[in-house]
């Protein structure tokens, strides 16, 4: 739910909740002016950031997914996952900041959710590869996107959770109750590995 929720509301809690003039302002005194207009619209004489624009890992993606896989390929999938899910959570903590006097923190909030996004995606299907009968590993992966499925149409609640915090004065806390969410997800994760022990490998 989480992912999906940043997907959901992250372009809305740009537009409505931070200055997308003074972030155009910030944009363009660091790549320009030209290239900043790209990803910028004029609205009433003034230049304002296109919230959708920045308001997705794309980029960063691109940018660093080979080194990212470079760096934690070595290592083991539960924990690599695991830390995934802590850059996350510390992205969504960062993107709450943003909401007050340093808007630009939105692109540090972006950029360490995309590391979290980047860690732990390809690691929990490679997991799910790993331990999966080898005549099930359609199965495996299918049951791993019924759970995404699941996350995608729960993700709506917090759309709906925004706007109560809105109301109350503090539409950041919708970030803060996202990294909740997964840092309950990451201790779930840690208790059950450590009473129950983590799957091994199928080599058959």
């Amino acid at each position: 739910m989480p992912s999906w929720s940043f997907v959901n509301i992250l372009s809305v809690y740009i537009d409505d909740f931070l200055d997308t003039a003074r972030l155009y302002n910030d944009v363009s005194s660091v790549i320009g002016t030209g290239i900043a207009k790209i990803i910028s619209s004029e609205v009433d004489g003034v230049w304002r950031i296109n919230a959708e624009a920045i308001s997705n890992t794309g980029y960063v993606i691109i940018l660093f997914q080979v080194l990212v896989s470079r760096i934690f390929e070595k290592r083991k999938a539960i924990p690599s996952f695991l830390t995934g899910i802590l850059f996350a959570a510390s992205g969504f903590i960062i993107l709450g900041f943003s909401s007050g006097s340093v808007n630009s923190l939105v692109f540090l909030g972006v950029f360490v959710y995309a590391i979290g996004e980047m860690v732990s995606s390809p690691r929990i299907q490679e997991y799910i590869m790993w331990i999966a009968p080898k005549e099930k590993a359609g199965l495996y992966m299918g049951t791993n996107f019924l759970a995404i499925f699941v996350g995608a149409l729960l993700s709506g609640l917090y759309t709906g959770l925004m706007g109560k915090f809105e109301t109350m004065g503090h539409p950041e806390y919708v970030m803060y109750t996202l990294a909740a969410h997964l840092f309950v997800g990451i201790l779930v994760i840690f208790i059950y590995t450590k009473t129950l022990g983590s799957f091994k490998e199928r080599t058959e």
